[in-house]
């Protein structure tokens, strides 16, 4: 996951006529891929999107998944934020903060990991038992798309 700042309205008004560099244009697809694994597994769970505090506006703003989707979209086509609205009597609890999503998706990208890699340990395990020699079992687990335990290290 990106570090780049959020909103990103803030960060650009002391850049208002400079074109993002490379960096920032990086940091923003990043974050458009991050949204995109963020709307699957936080939408499954109900959460629509996340939620901004405006020193524009000094207030709250909550952005869908998709809008989100949309403004960064923008934001790396056009150089600038759109201008935002707030939304229309958002439930809190439907939206997380920015940070705290970037914080579940690092620990989820992680968890996922350990828990592919536990798995093939154990399938190696088990496949050993049944007498599958260790190369047997390394195509075995790539064809699945697991690594085998020596090469999850």
């Amino acid at each position: 996951m990106s570090a780049a700042p959020w909103p990103y309205h803030e960060a650009m008004d002391e850049y208002e006529d400079e074109p993002l560099d490379e960096e920032e244009r990086e940091a923003l697809r990043q974050d458009l891929v991050d949204v995109e694994v963020l709307k699957q597994v936080l939408g499954d769970q109900g959460i629509k999107g996340t939620v901004f505090f405006c020193p524009d506006c000094d207030e709250d703003h909550y952005l869908t998944w998709d809008l989100l989707q949309g403004n960064l979209q923008e934001l790396l086509d056009q150089g600038e934020s759109p201008v935002h609205e707030p939304a229309f009597d958002p439930n809190p609890d439907d939206y997380v903060s920015w940070d705290y999503a970037r914080g579940f998706l690092d620990g989820y990208e992680s968890f996922q990991r350990e828990d592919v890699d536990e798995l093939g340990r154990r399938l190696t395990s088990e496949l050993e038992l049944f007498g599958l020699s260790g190369e047997q079992i390394a195509v075995l687990l790539r064809r699945m798309g697991l690594a085998p335990p020596s090469e999850a290290l």
